[in-house]
């Protein structure tokens, strides 16, 4: 009795494994068919700048329906958060914070932080 028991259990489990096998390779199939020239997953890719920021091209052009300007004299982009908004440091350690960025204009800073020469 244990023999036939252990022959179908044995069959039916690699009837189920074979089943997810065909449906595993049919979604890698899938992903590769709708996926971007030169890239596996479908994503833009990843391309690192001069300063070691990692930058994403994607094909195509891009029109932007707004743009804000910032001054060079901010210095270069440091990160941005929901609660802080977009950080800029210049040359000599001032942090200046950006909160609302207007469409066609230079946006006002919310809060500047200025290195003194006290510490």
């Amino acid at each position: 009795m244990r023999g036939i028991f252990g022959r179908r259990m044995m069959a039916r489990c690699t009837v189920a494994g074979l089943a997810v096998l065909v449906l595993v390779l049919a979604s890698a199939l899938m992903r590769k068919n709708s996926a971007v020239p030169g890239d596996a997953l479908g994503a833009a890719m990843p391309t690192p700048t001069a300063s070691g920021v990692v930058a994403t091209v994607s094909a195509g052009p891009q029109d932007a329906q707004c743009v804000a300007t910032v001054p060079k004299t901010w210095g270069q982009y440091r990160g941005g958060s929901a609660q802080s908004g977009l950080s800029f440091e210049d040359a000599n350690g001032t942090l200046r914070f950006v909160t609302n960025l207007p469409c066609g204009s230079v946006p006002t800073v919310a809060l500047e932080i200025r290195r003194s020469g006290n510490y």
